[in-house]
């Protein structure tokens, strides 16, 4: 309804007196007779006053805001922008420490308002300030009238649930505290939601002996909860002294719920529950590297050496009184000789932390010893699927899963290709790469029409190309029977194989379609040894050493100018990799403690390498942007992501 200017008048008034505490209660403070629905005679010209008002409160001119919420309530207090305009000042006056009047202005708004849509908010408000002047039982009594009231505004009840919680636990209810932190959880979407969820819930069970697990355990709490009180129980177990029960908990815990809010704090407690570590020596200033010196890989140890050697050297020249030296073990071809150049490292040299190995082999002999040493190691290898060997280990090397992904994704939605076919060796690599591919063009919405191998080191493809049409063609609709029956042909393998494959495909009706590769096609000129028979195809990698990004540039000057050649992925996969690991030893709390530098390395966060940007996500994997190349009348050209 309209309100002329007298009512207005009248209105500001009573609001004023309430306000005073002048008005009393009951009839002498009646409200005006506001519709349910609000006028909106005035609403444009009040919303710009409100964000006027906004904009002040922002730029730090508290009082100007204030008094043009004030001006709105009283020259247009039939609007919803005068309701909203109150619930400001409430809470403006709460965040100056003033809960008295904060507690006028609430009251109010809740009296004079009871049809705006933010009474939720403002009860939540209403009782934040009860919680405040020691008021709990009466919070707790209506508590759960406002968590139905607020059925269509989940950050109010989760508003709710986070006061909840603290207002329980401080009565050391941890059971109903439990129950509201599972209602919390059930309304939060945002990640910082969960986060202080996630705190809240871990301090409160932080308190709980092993009976109190065991009877919120019988409480039949969802999956999703029942991970904390799994992640207590372990905690309890290595309190009374039994780690290593409490840390293969913890694996298996992390092993079953890799994305749970509670991953990162499960991986600290997986290394702070090893029980090896202790008397091993420590040199801050010292980082190990794991590489094969000798034998048929060493040409692979001897780019990450340069890598690494170039990235010491930026770093030395950068930080003054950081400066750190590298002790190069050889890495060799026998899993034995690996680990013994590890215990070297750790227990000769006290290396702060190891860079490799390679091989797969190597690996899996090296990843126990570090976790049983507590030193930090970052992979050059790739993660198994199925490993779960995070408590000491950062696997940096490339994600096949990730790189294939990344692709396929490009095909489908710049290129709109619907189906596609897999071509590959018939080795351990090119077993899982089809594996990854077909799951992944069917995650992505695409048709696998046909998969097909050939035997290491084939030099004729007719026998395997002509069972991959025959099968694409038996798997194929009408309308496409007569072409190829593909779009995209994945062939992961090395460019000599490439080179080989390429040139057959029109003799065996192979035509019109794009072969697609891995980072593999990059360790060699793809252009001159596939010739026009590899036009147009593509490929993803981890680097371009001929992007125009800036900080590849100078990598990529510089290296050339120390070794008289490109750098190759691998080269600035290892200078990217000790590079984050310096970076986290020096925004760590504690720089001489492998523990604390490890963890450090596990938040980081839009790292900017030269091989891409890098995030370890909650799972302790590390996310990466990779590049897709495409080969364009004889030369490489970079098309995703594009202007860099």
């Amino acid at each position: 309804m309209k309100i002329d200017n007298k009512g207005a008048s009248v209105f500001f008034l009573i609001l004023i007196l309430l306000l005073t505490g002048c008005a009393g209660s009951g009839e002498k403070g009646q409200p005006p007779n506001l519709s349910p629905s609000f006028s909106t005679t005035y609403q444009r010209e009040a919303e710009d006053m409100y964000r006027q008002a906004e904009s002040a409160y922002h730029a730090g001119k508290i009082a100007n805001a204030i008094s043009l919420w004030e001006r709105i309530v009283e020259k247009y207090p039939s609007t919803a922008v005068a309701a909203k305009s109150l619930n400001r000042i409430g809470e403006i006056s709460l965040e100056q420490g003033q809960p008295d009047k904060a507690a006028r202005y609430f009251d109010y708004l809740v009296y004079a308002y009871p049809t705006w849509d933010g009474i939720p908010s403002a009860k939540l408000n209403q009782l934040k300030l009860l919680a405040q002047t020691g008021k709990k039982k009466q919070v707790m009594k209506e508590a759960v009238a406002l968590w139905e009231l607020a059925a269509n505004r989940p950050e109010v009840r989760f508003g709710l649930a986070e006061l909840m919680i603290g207002i329980y636990s401080s009565e050391n209810d941890i059971e109903t505290a439990f129950d509201w932190s599972s209602s919390g959880f059930s309304v939060a979407n945002a990640p910082e939601q969960k986060r202080v969820l996630t705190s809240l819930t871990k301090e409160i069970l932080d308190r709980a002996d092993e009976g109190l697990v065991k009877r919120l355990y019988k409480r039949n709490p969802s999956d999703f909860m029942k991970v904390f009180l799994d992640f207590r129980s372990a905690e309890i177990q290595v309190q009374k002294g039994q780690g290593e029960t409490g840390r293969e908990q913890f694996r298996a815990i992390l092993a079953q719920n890799p994305g749970h809010p509670l991953a990162a704090e499960i991986q600290a407690a997986i290394r702070g529950a090893t029980v090896a570590g202790t008397g091993i020596p420590l040199n801050p200033g010292k980082i190990g590297v794991l590489a094969p010196l000798n034998g048929p890989n060493a040409k692979y140890g001897d780019m990450v050496i340069r890598g690494i050697s170039l990235a010491v050297s930026d770093w030395n020249q950068g930080h003054e009184g950081q400066e750190v030296t590298l002790v190069i073990k050889d890495a060799g071809s026998e899993p034995e000789v690996a680990a013994q150049s590890f215990k070297e490292l750790v227990r000769k040299e006290g290396v702060l932390a190891v860079v490799g190995p390679l091989g797969a082999q190597a690996n899996k002999t090296v990843v126990p010893l570090a976790n049983r040493d507590g030193v930090p190691l970052l992979s050059l290898t790739q993660k198994e699927d199925d490993a779960t060997d995070n408590s000491f280990v950062l696997h940096v090397f490339i994600d096949s899963r990730d790189l294939v992904k990344t692709l396929v994704r490009y095909c489908r939605e710049k290129l709109k290709y619907e189906r596609f076919a897999c071509l590959f060796p018939d080795d351990r690599y090119g077993q899982r790469l089809s594996k990854i591919f077909a799951e992944t063009v069917q995650e992505q919405g695409g048709t696998m029409m046909a998969s097909a191998s050939y035997k290491e080191k084939s030099t004729d493809f007719t026998e395997p190309l002509q069972k991959l049409m025959n099968i694409a063609k038996k798997n194929a609709p009408l309308s496409v029977i007569e072409g190829t029956p593909f779009d995209a042909l994945f062939i992961p393998d090395q460019v000599s194989a490439v080179s080989l494959i390429a040139p057959q495909l029109p003799h065996n009706n192979v035509v019109g379609v794009t072969l697609l590769g891995t980072n593999l096609w990059s360790e060699a000129p793809l252009v001159q040894a596939g010739g026009v028979y590899v036009d147009q195809a593509l490929f993803a990698t981890s680097f371009f050493p001929e992007s125009q990004n800036p900080k590849v540039r100078a990598f990529s000057e510089k290296f050339a100018s120390l070794y008289n050649s490109q750098p190759s992925y691998l080269e600035a996969q290892a200078y990217d990799a000790l590079m984050m690991l310096l970076q986290a030893r020096s925004a760590s709390p504690a720089k001489a403690d492998r523990n604390a530098v490890f963890q450090t390395l596990l938040q980081s966060e839009g790292f900017q390498g030269v091989a891409g940007n890098y995030t370890v996500n909650s799972r302790g994997d590390l996310e990466r942007q990779y590049t897709i190349l495409q080969v364009v009348n004889g030369s490489l050209n970079q098309v995703y992501p594009q202007g860099q």
